[in-house]
């Protein structure tokens, strides 16, 4: 396993395996840096509405990951979500791997399930995909995803995401690193009905959701050294009600240890503007002997920006105290899913942090303050 892992490693990266991170010279246009999708927008006009092309799979022959991942937290507080993802090797005659990430947590359940594929079938305009265990199907007028897992007994999924409010990307949707790109694109609020099933036991998900097209067209280890991603929806109200998503990421060092990040704030069910002047603030911090990194026992995530009509400024501040563990995913031990993410020289051990928690948002629109409280799905990835 390990020298068949190490050989893989070495083919996709252009380097072998061993101790020490790769020099800038080993990677292609390091020096050029990152051109954040943000930084390429012209007189700050960082919001652009997301058409359904933009949502075709584009599935690319080079090394590249792709997905699909729907995120819900229910009228009930329960979180679930659902992930299709292809990643592609660009090695010659090396088969592109397919996989379905889920989760459920809530009424005393705390399952997470990862299957392998096959069968994976686009359709015909690109914009939905199926494979031996999962479907997702755009509907004709482009509004709504319906997601269908058939995986018995453990799990059983039938979800309709229906968008309701824009879809966004920022400028063109691309962030650049040399001669690769990072793509991430948001259905940032869904009305979301159906159900899940798991370990035999119905759970209904009508709720809220938000639904995220990423794609990493370049050799996945070459990213990012964190990330962190956030999904926030406040309780349920008749009015004053946020959702918050946030995804940022730190570059490795022959990227120049930039900061990429963007995030919305959808406010009584519109889209008030997109943000790419946020924070990850760690408040507090413990060092995990397990893994050897220090995540955060108090978090500060912040957005700032301006409302998409009127240009009026916003700023949202979500304190949360994880508590709520969902997994430690140590992602070597999950090949070849760890390939959507990184690809590890194995100097460090790359671990993703999951956790659902309440939390409490402060959103300042204008001069309006409004503080609500929650629940949040947030990850750190930690890969160097």
């Amino acid at each position: 396993m390990w020298s068949s892992l190490t050989s893989s490693v070495s083919n996709l990266t252009g380097y072998g395996a061993q101790p020490g991170a790769p020099k800038p010279g080993d990677i292609p246009n390091a020096g050029e840096g990152v051109k954040s999708a943000a930084s390429l927008c012209k007189d700050g006009n960082y919001y652009s509405e997301l058409t359904t092309k933009d949502l075709e799979w584009t599935i690319a022959a080079t090394a590249s990951t792709e997905t699909q991942t729907f995120y819900c937290i229910n009228d009930q507080g329960n979180f679930g979500h659902v992930q299709l993802i292809h990643s592609n090797l660009g090695i010659w005659g090396a088969p592109a791997s397919v996989q379905m990430t889920a989760r459920f947590r809530g009424e005393g359940i705390s399952k997470f399930f990862s299957v392998n594929l096959t069968n994976f079938t686009l359709s015909a305009d690109k914009l939905s995909a199926s494979t031996n265990l999962m479907s997702i199907t755009m509907s004709p007028d482009g509004q709504k995803f319906t997601i269908q897992v058939t995986n018995p007994p453990d799990l059983i999924v039938s979800l309709t995401f229906e968008r309701t409010t824009k879809g966004y990307k920022i400028g063109e949707g691309k962030s650049f690193f040399g001669d690769g790109y990072v793509s991430h694109k948001f259905w940032p609020s869904c009305k979301v009905s159906g159900m899940m099933i798991v370990e035999g036991k119905a759970q209904d998900m009508s709720g809220e959701g938000t639904f995220v097209h990423a794609v990493q067209g370049m050799r996945p280890n070459l990213v990012a050294s964190k990330w962190s991603y956030v999904d926030f929806r406040s309780n349920n109200t008749e009015t004053n009600k946020a959702k918050l998503s946030l995804i940022q990421f730190t570059t490795p060092e022959y990227y120049g240890s930039a900061t990429v990040t963007q995030g919305s704030l959808v406010f009584d069910g519109q889209l008030v503007g997109v943000a790419v002047d946020n924070k990850t603030e760690s408040v507090t911090t413990e060092y995990d002997e397990e893994t050897g990194y220090n995540p955060p026992t108090e978090v500060n995530y912040v957005w700032e920006g301006k409302a998409i009509e009127g240009g009026k400024p916003f700023k949202a501040v979500l304190n949360v105290k994880p508590k709520g563990l969902c997994q430690k995913v140590d992602l070597l031990a999950e090949i070849p899913w760890a390939l959507r993410k990184i690809v590890s020289t194995f100097v460090a051990k790359p671990i993703i942090y999951q956790w659902y928690d309440e939390a409490s948002a402060v959103i300042t629109i204008g001069d309006v303050e409004h503080k609500l409280a929650g629940h949040v799905y947030h990850e750190a990835t930690f890969v160097m």
